[in-house]
């Protein structure tokens, strides 16, 4: 029961982080680093909205979760010679992953769009913390 809590749990709050980061961008001028576009079948309706952003979050666990892991295994020893800067590295690179992947596989007229590496390192810092900041005050 507390595996299925936590799952549930993780997948509010990225889904939440991940259209929020993106509401923003649709909000203001200014890009925190992530830019999600619908085609305006998508977009005018809520449910396909929602249905689009959990696909959307899908994809995110799978590099975010196995992918990242291996990655952070692998370069165990650079990153503690480093203090911990090849894994900033490897957050920017599985956003990259994330966004290759939506634009490339999908048929799902969704477009994501990264913007500088500055501001995906960015966007990738502030995921990790809020994500860690509400997954533990929801549990």
């Amino acid at each position: 029961m507390k595996i299925i809590k936590g799952l549930i749990v993780n997948i509010v709050v990225n889904w939440v982080l991940l259209y929020f980061f993106s509401w923003m961008n649709w909000r203001s001028d200014t890009v925190i680093g992530i830019v999600i576009k619908f085609c305006e079948e998508i977009s005018n309706s809520i449910p396909k909205v929602i249905l689009a952003f959990l696909i959307l979050w899908f994809v995110f666990r799978v590099f975010n979760s196995p992918i990242k892991w291996i990655l952070k295994t692998l370069s165990c020893p650079v990153n503690f010679m480093t203090f911990w800067l090849v894994s900033l590295v490897i957050n920017v690179l599985v956003f990259y992953m994330f966004q290759y992947v939506v634009n490339t596989y999908s048929n799902w007229q969704i477009n994501v769009e990264l913007w500088a590496i500055w501001q995906t390192l960015i966007l990738s810092f502030i995921m990790t913390i809020c994500a860690w900041i509400l997954t533990k005050i929801l549990k």
